[in-house]
């Protein structure tokens, strides 16, 4: 019984240590899953490197390649259309209106009257009796001249009536004068554009009480630069665009010493079109003369600093600063030439923001 007792407890024993033995291999793969899994964890979701602040970041900038032309720059210049012909009228002397012979509006020919005033008709009765005076005394004269003639009259007798009819046209002229100072004419044939006056109003000298404009042709003022002039001609034809009509207008006159306040000049151009009307405004387009061996770009690529003009040119990825002359401007296109050559990059916009050496990258926009 002792021996077989003792067995038992052998086997026992021997059961909690393959039990013991269980749990520790469980425990050890446990933990190398764990430790795989942490692994696996910590690469994917491992921190960035840190950035090297010191190194530049490159500047994405537009680019264009330079190519040598011959260009023949056109400029536009806008103005507004006016009548070709206008006229603001005045009378000469105080007085009050007597009757508004148009309207707004209404055509004249040249040489109607517009505007009488009141005092009108007695200047209208002074001159007519002035002028009859002289007419009578101008017959009494060349009976005077065929009694002289005949020697039937004395010398100064005859010199006394010439006296007196020099006195008298005089007289007559005078009041003539007087007598077209109590109405407005028309200077030319047009249409009468507004008038300032009622019936009845009293007016003084020098005040517009009318205006007269004609249509029949229109003008167009611009001002140009110095370079716009070299090539003009007068009766040159120009293209006019206005409201997106084409016509063509001849100049008429050009200002050939700039105003000195504008440095430009005034060029007048005259256009016969009856669809175009008065106010509308208008293009004039100019072709310059040719400029040889240039390059054409955008006002945006060029750099101005301290009076001198600049582009930069793309060398590898890196950028150089090159000095350029500006030949002239039209559009928003600069025409140069200088320290560039064909097939040169340039950076076309954004250039106040970058510096000689700077890395770059091109768009590829």
């Amino acid at each position: 019984m002792v021996v077989l007792y003792c067995s038992n407890e052998e086997i026992l024993n021997k059961l909690k240590s393959y039990k013991i033995l269980k749990n520790q291999g469980q425990l050890s793969i446990l933990a190398l899953v764990v430790f795989l899994s942490v692994s696996v964890l910590l690469v994917v979701f491992q921190p960035e490197p840190e950035a090297n602040v010191n190194k530049p970041i490159p500047v994405v900038v537009n680019a264009v390649k330079l190519q040598m032309q011959s260009i023949s720059p056109i400029v536009d210049y806008t103005g507004r259309l006016e009548p070709s012909k206008k006229a603001e009228l005045k009378f000469e002397i105080s007085g009050r209106l007597a009757k508004k012979l148009v309207q707004p509006g209404e055509y004249i020919k040249s040489g109607k009257k517009i505007l009488i005033l009141e005092e009108y008709y007695i200047y209208k009765k002074l001159y007519e009796l002035a002028k009859k005076n002289y007419e009578l005394q101008t017959k009494e004269v060349e009976r005077m001249a065929v009694l002289d003639k005949k020697s039937l009259l004395s010398k100064s007798q005859y010199d006394k009536t010439i006296q007196k009819q020099i006195e008298l046209e005089s007289k007559m002229y005078r009041n003539r004068q007087d007598f077209h100072k109590t109405f407005i004419k028309a200077n030319f044939s047009g249409v009468i554009n507004e008038i300032n006056v009622d019936e009845g109003d009293v007016v003084s000298p020098n005040n517009i009480v009318a205006n007269l404009i004609d249509t029949s042709a229109l003008d167009l003022y611009v001002e140009v630069r110095r370079d716009v002039i070299e090539g003009l001609k007068l009766d040159m034809d120009i293209e006019i665009l206005s409201n997106k009509i084409i016509t063509k207008g001849k100049l008429i006159s050009f200002q050939t010493s700039p105003n000195l306040e504008t440095y430009t000049h005034l060029l007048r151009i005259r256009i016969n079109d009856n669809r175009l009307r008065s106010g509308m405004l208008a293009k004039a387009k100019f072709i310059l003369p040719k400029i040889e061996k240039s390059f054409g770009v955008p006002v945006a690529s060029v750099l101005s600093d301290n009076g001198k003009k600049f582009v930069f040119i793309i060398n590898g990825k890196k950028l150089q600063k090159k000095e350029i002359n500006i030949l002239t401007r039209f559009d928003e296109i600069y025409v140069i030439n200088g320290n560039v050559k064909s097939n040169d990059l340039i950076v076309t916009k954004d250039v106040s923001s970058l510096s000689e050496g700077q890395d770059i990258l091109i768009s590829k926009q």
